[in-house]
Parts: structure tokens; C-alpha cells; sequence
């Protein structure tokens, strides 16, 4: 006993330690979240280190574009003053030429005419004192007016007309010349090399994904192409740098639509690899939480089972000491009774009644003694063939003389007539103190129902009674030591069932199939050799 109490206090220490301690599985989950946020940790660090090498690559591919634009339209710019100065020295010659001529013999209109369309000029008007003009051809200038407000020569472009007019007034003269050059083609040059055609010629490129010109803001400087920002457009994502320019600010947007497809694509492999470490974390910790509750509840078994042999052998000893001290003493009066009941003269009936009843009381002390011996006993099944069928049968007469009286109907099926290698005085024990269970709960016109069968493997003995008044989730503690709603007995018969079932290495089970009715199966495993009778035979009380 000294050993079991031992193993019985390692165990529990063990498991109070075990129970301090953070679950294995608990601890395995936590690894494999703090692997999850590392590599989202990761991915974030990936996405940022892609984000920094695009960012810087597109800084320099902007720059590089910025500088060729800013370039191409300094060179416009130039090569617009210079086509304007070309058309400026040409167009004042012209009108020193035609002034000439003018005061060698005064020009005629047509005579105007056909020298404006000899020398290439859309036209020629001289200006005279007052309102008076010639000019040559008519109404070549439409509803412009152009004058001569001082002696220097003054270049215009007439847009709307597509021409460019001089004006030249020679200097202390009152004459004013007015000499215009068709605009057509010098503007498809100048369109040619304008800015707005040069940024559409360059967005064109493959990565560029627009270029134009804002106004310049106040806080725009020569720093600002440095900084590079992501922006979400209507063709996807860009990135956005501003450059400072003479007539305003350079916005130059590069296709970052590659930079979202590999954001995209780190995103896609960490949610997979992701998801594969969670699922890898799941199963594990699972399989850890099952390993260890199994560990958990086979130490927990354990402990119950030492508990229980404790109990066994606690109550074996009182069993031992009460069947020494009552029992002495409960055969005295047996005897005391019996030596009355022969040597009394004439006793009166109350005299008779009183010594039964004392028998009574004898007999049931005597019973509960020995239940308690029984129960508290180690229990080593002496295996034999026996017929369970034969055996209740043999209890059944026993009790049905009482359920006759009772008007309670015995129903039993012998659906199994083998013989099952099993202890010949264990069984019929917890066969009857099933049967006696079931047969006392009915009132009157109850009906108790029995049947023998075999099931997977298993010889199955079950019970059913009605009259059954255990309180809701009382199923429960029925096979419990001592537990009974009768106002005799010592609950222990369906315990003593219970542990001789499972020293044979079955069990049994109770059932509630309500409207009052319970059922109790007896299951013990099937074992040896079995001879056959006829099987399926029913019998009804």
C-alpha cells in the first residue's frame, strides 16, 4: 500500500507540474505566430526595398527625360528667335526696298500686287499722310491694323491670318510701309519643335506614362525632382516627379504598374507561404494538444485508478472489520432469535411478528455486510464456459412469482445460445443484481425486457424497465458506489456489475429512452470455444 501511495503522490505532483507549465501545443502556436509576423515582417521589409530601388531608377529616368526636354525647349525657344529675327531682317529689307521704289515712282496697287507676289510676300500697304494707302493686293491684311507708332521696325504674328507684318516707318519720314510674309509653313516648323509636341513625341516612350506642363508653384525648386511619390491613376499605379522650368513646372509620370505586379506578386507568395506555416502550425499543435491531452488523461487515469485501489483496500479493510465485529454479534441475536422463536410458549402474534421483523433486520444487515464485502474485494475472473442464456433464465424464476403479483410483464429473448468463457460465479452475480434492479423499479402493469445477443465481437446482456423516476442527468451517477433512490438497499448492485463487467474487460452502460423507461447493457468480449442451440428463441411472462 506504502508503493501505491507513492505512485499515487508522483502522479499527482506530475501533474500539477505539468498543469504550471505552458502547454506544449500552446507554446508550438506562439513559434509559429512569431515565424508568421517574421516574414511579414519580411514581405514589408521586400516591399519597401522594392519601392526604394524602383523609386531610385525612375528618379534617374526622369531626370534624364526632364534635362532632354528642358534642352529641346531651349532650342526652340532659340530657334523660334532666330526663324522671327530671319523673318525680321528680311521683311525690313523689303520695306527699305519697296520705300525706295515708292519714291522713285509711287506704286499703283497693282503694281504693288505684282511685286509682293514677285518677291514671295503675301502682301504690301503704304501708308501715307492722312488716311490715304496703297497697297497691293487688296485686302490682304483682312480687318488688321497695323501701323507704324515709332521709327523702330515692329515684327507681329497675325495667328488668326497666319502672317507676319512689318511696320517700318524710316526715320524723320511720314511714310509708313507695312510688308507681311505668308506664316503657313514657318508655323509647321514652329510646331514641329514646340514644347507641347516634343512632350508628346516623348511620352510616347515605353515607361513613361505622361508628361506636361503645370503652372509653377510657389514652393516648387530645384530640389523637388529628387523626391518621387506613388500615385494611383485611372491606368494604374505611377510614379509622380515635378521639375522647375522657365514657363512652369515639368511633371513627368512613370509607369509603376510593374512595381504593383511584383508588390502584388510578394504579397501572393507570402499569403501562400503564409497560409502553408498556419496549416503546418495548425496540424501540429493539434496533433500536440491530442498527444497531450491522451498524456493528460492517461495520468489522470491513472491517478484515479490508484486512487481507487486506495479506496478498495480501505474499504476492504473495514469490510474485514465489520464482517469481525457485526457479524459475531448478528449471529448471536440470529441464534438468540431462533432459540425464542423454538423455546417460547404460546407467543402471541404481535411476539411472532416482532421476532420476523427482527430476522428481517438481521438478514438485511447481514446482506449489506456482505455487499460491501463484495464491492470492496480485488476481483480476479476464474474463466470457464458458461451459458449466459441458462443463467438468466435461472434468476428469472426467481423473481417471477413477485412480478406476477405485481402484474408486471417479463419479456426475454435468448437471441444468442453460445458458451462465452467467463467467471461461473462473478457473472451470474451482476447478472442478477441487473435483473433484480430492473424488476424492482416497475409498478404495477410495468414490464421489464431482456435480451441476449451477440455484436461486434461483443456478448451483449440488455435490460430494459420501465418505472424508472431518477431525476433529469441522474443517468450519471447510477453506476456511482452507493448511489440508490430506493428507500432499502445500499446501492451498490449495479457498482459490483459494473466492476466485475470490467474485470472481464467490458463495461456497462445505463440509458434514459424516456417516458420512464431505462435500459442497461452488460457487454463482456466473446472468447473460446462456443457450442450453438437454436438462436432467436423468445420467452414472455
Amino acid at each position: 500500500m506504502d508503493a501505491m501511495d507513492r505512485a499515487a503522490h508522483a502522479a499527482k505532483v506530475s501533474d500539477s507540474a505539468f498543469r504550471g507549465l505552458v502547454p506544449t501545443w500552446k507554446g508550438n502556436l506562439l513559434v509559429f505566430g512569431l515565424l508568421v509576423t517574421v516574414v511579414l515582417a519580411y514581405l514589408y521589409w521586400q516591399v519597401g526595398q522594392a519601392q526604394s530601388a524602383f523609386l531610385r531608377h525612375a528618379r534617374v529616368h526622369a531626370g534624364i527625360i526632364a534635362g532632354v526636354i528642358e534642352s529641346n525647349a531651349d532650342s526652340a525657344v532659340l530657334g523660334q528667335e532666330v526663324v522671327e529675327e530671319i523673318i525680321r531682317t528680311f521683311l525690313g529689307n523689303m520695306a527699305r526696298f519697296v520705300l525706295y521704289l515708292d519714291d522713285v515712282e509711287p506704286f499703283s496697287p497693282n503694281e504693288l500686287a505684282a511685286f509682293a507676289e514677285e518677291a514671295g510676300l503675301a502682301g504690301i500697304r503704304i501708308l501715307k499722310q492722312g488716311d490715304r494707302f496703297t497697297e497691293g493686293p487688296q485686302g490682304w491684311l483682312g480687318a488688321t491694323d497695323m501701323s507704324c507708332e515709332d521709327d523702330t521696325p515692329s515684327l507681329q504674328h497675325l495667328a488668326d491670318a497666319h502672317l507676319y507684318g512689318l511696320a517700318l516707318r524710316p526715320d524723320g519720314g511720314t511714310r509708313c510701309v507695312v510688308v507681311g510674309i505668308a506664316a503657313g509653313r514657318i508655323e509647321a516648323l514652329e510646331e514641329q519643335i514646340s514644347l507641347p509636341r516634343l512632350l508628346k513625341t516623348v511620352s510616347r516612350i515605353a515607361g513613361i506614362s505622361y508628361l506636361r506642363i503645370e503652372p509653377k508653384r510657389p514652393e516648387t525648386s530645384d530640389e523637388n525632382g529628387k523626391e518621387m511619390g506613388l500615385l494611383e491613376g485611372p491606368d494604374g499605379t505611377v510614379a509622380e516627379a515635378r521639375f522647375p522650368m522657365k514657363d512652369g513646372d515639368l511633371v513627368v509620370g512613370i509607369d509603376a504598374r510593374r512595381l504593383a505586379w511584383r508588390i502584388a506578386r510578394l504579397r501572393q507568395e507570402f499569403i501562400v507561404f503564409a497560409a502553408l506555416l498556419a496549416a503546418a502550425g495548425l496540424l501540429l499543435s493539434w496533433l500536440l494538444y491530442r498527444l497531450q491531452s491522451a498524456y493528460l488523461g492517461h495520468m489522470r487515469s491513472v491517478e484515479r485508478e490508484l486512487a481507487r485501489q486506495r479506496e478498495d483496500a480501505a474499504l476492504g479493510r473495514a469490510a474485514a472489520s465489520i464482517a469481525h465485529e457485526i457479524r459475531n454479534p448478528l449471529n448471536a441475536i440470529s441464534m438468540g432469535l431462533q432459540r425464542l422463536s423454538i423455546e417460547a410458549r404460546d407467543p402471541d402474534e404481535n411476539q411472532r411478528e416482532l421476532i420476523e421483523t427482527m430476522r428481517h433486520a438481521v438478514h438485511r444487515t447481514n446482506t449489506i455486510v456482505t455487499d460491501i464485502r463484495r464491492f470492496a474485494r480485488p476481483l480476479a475472473p476464474r474463466r470457464m464456459p458458461i451459458r449466459l442464456d441458462e443463467i438468466t433464465e435461472g434468476i428469472l424464476q426467481l423473481y417471477r412469482g413477485s412480478c406476477e403479483a405485481r402484474n408486471v410483464r417479463i419479456e426475454f429473448t435468448a437471441g444468442f445460445r453460445q458458451a462465452v468463457a467467463l467467471d461461473p460465479d462473478m457473472m451470474p452475480q451482476a447478472i442478477e443484481n441487473l435483473i433484480k434492479n430492473a424488476v424492482e423499479a416497475p409498478g404495477e402493469g410495468g414490464f421489464v425486457r431482456i435480451e441476449i445477443r451477440s455484436v461486434d465481437g461483443w456478448v451483449e446482456v440488455s435490460i430494459e424497465n420501465s418505472g424508472f423516476t431518477v431525476p433529469e442527468g441522474g443517468t450519471d451517477q447510477i453506476l456511482e458506489p452507493y448511489f440508490t433512490t430506493k428507500t432499502r438497499g445500499t446501492g451498490l448492485g449495479l457498482s459490483i456489475a459494473q466492476r466485475i463487467a470490467a474485470s472481464h474487460g467490458g463495461r456497462v452502460t445505463v440509458e434514459h429512452l424516456g417516458m420512464g423507461v431505462l435500459r442497461t447493457r452488460l457487454r463482456v468480449p466473446l472468447g473460446g470455444e462456443v457450442s450453438r442451440k437454436g438462436e432467436g428463441e423468445s420467452l414472455s411472462t
